[in-house]
């Protein structure tokens, strides 16, 4: 990744939060998802904002991967909360617990255009799973998450930062 996208990293992360929470589900809300290819569709607007990165260079490929794959955990660990916050009232602790833990209860119907596919709990569990390590995976070299994280400004791991940087 170059120097610039390094050190803009933050903003990103946080961009793409913000763009899976409100803009992502409010259009997964307001449409009904039953159009030809919905989540086809879908799939490529997580990704849609970074592709730049890429197309200008392909070493930059995770970074659109991980930003993209994270705006779409935003769109499927947060869509009933933000129906809920609009009145929109249902059961949080039902929707969660058939959404992260794995049962063989179908949730929806993901409509590529060419397929039409049957989600169970297992499977939209698993693929969260996957996603947050592959977020994890995709952007861990990064000096954003080893050295400007939450948990990284917390004293204690500070001293333990600079006691290493002291020994070496």
């Amino acid at each position: 990744m170059t120097i610039v996208l390094e050190e803009k990293l933050g903003f990103f992360i946080i961009f793409a939060v913000l763009y899976g929470l409100i803009f992502i589900n409010y259009i997964d809300i307001a449409s009904s998802g039953l159009n030809y290819g919905y989540h086809l569709w879908l799939i490529l607007m997580y990704f849609l904002p970074f592709i730049g990165f890429s197309i200008f260079n392909l070493k930059n490929l995770k970074l659109t991967i991980g930003l993209g794959l994270i705006t779409s955990l935003m769109n499927d660990l947060f869509y009933n909360v933000i129906r809920y916050l609009i009145g929109i009232h249902i059961n949080l602790s039902s929707y969660y617990y058939l959404w992260l833990v794995p049962q063989n209860v179908a949730l929806f119907h993901l409509n590529l255009g060419f397929a039409i596919i049957p989600v169970t709990s297992w499977m939209m569990a698993f693929s969260i799973y996957i996603r947050i390590a592959l977020v994890y995976v995709l952007l861990k070299d990064w000096k954003y998450w080893k050295y400007h994280c939450i948990i990284c400004k917390h004293p204690i791991a500070y001293a333990v930062k600079n006691q290493r940087k002291a020994k070496v």
